[in-house]
């Protein structure tokens, strides 16, 4: 299941409504059968496309089975949808962390040396990288992470005492 965006408005009075997206092309929209709506926290509701189209690169004109009218809408409006389980989607979001191959990691103003590859073998992704001659792991975890600066390439972190020297 992945985020693809978000119901943003009522459209015309046969209950269509406009989803504002991140999907990035091509979207194959003839192969999506039914999307997930949170409507409350944790609870993903399927309703199933009646038909779908895009109006701009970002939006999207989507009447559900579900839903007959626009009156109707009210129940879905601002919540967030999902891809169902049969599909998968490329979001502008998807990167992750491989974004950050090349950036260079500091710490209180010390430069830690560059990523050299992201391993995912375990339960958290780890950031590989050579500091004072010897392969240093890690966590790439956002609570180490205080904030990144994609023009210089680097990943500003405050990282556990002592975990440089393991």
């Amino acid at each position: 299941m992945q985020r693809i965006g978000k119901i943003v408005a009522a459209h015309g009075i046969k209950g269509d409504v406009l989803i504002s997206h991140d999907v990035l092309p091509p979207l194959k929209l003839d192969q999506w059968d039914c999307m997930l709506i949170e409507l409350n926290p944790g609870s993903f509701i399927p309703f199933f496309i009646e038909s779908i189209s895009e109006t701009t690169e970002t939006e999207l004109l989507c009447k559900f089975e579900e839903i007959e009218h626009r009156e109707a809408t009210k129940t879905i409006l601002n919540k967030t949808v999902y891809t169902s389980i049969n599909y998968t989607i490329k979001t502008s979001h998807d990167e992750g962390f491989a974004q950050y191959l090349g950036y260079t990691i500091h710490q209180n103003n010390q430069n830690l040396g560059p990523i050299n590859d992201i391993l995912e073998g375990g339960a958290q992704l780890l950031f590989q990288l050579n500091h004072n001659n010897h392969e240093v792991l890690i966590p790439a975890i956002p609570e180490f992470i205080l904030s990144t600066d994609p023009i210089k390439k680097i990943i500003y972190m405050q990282l556990p005492d002592g975990l440089l020297d393991l």
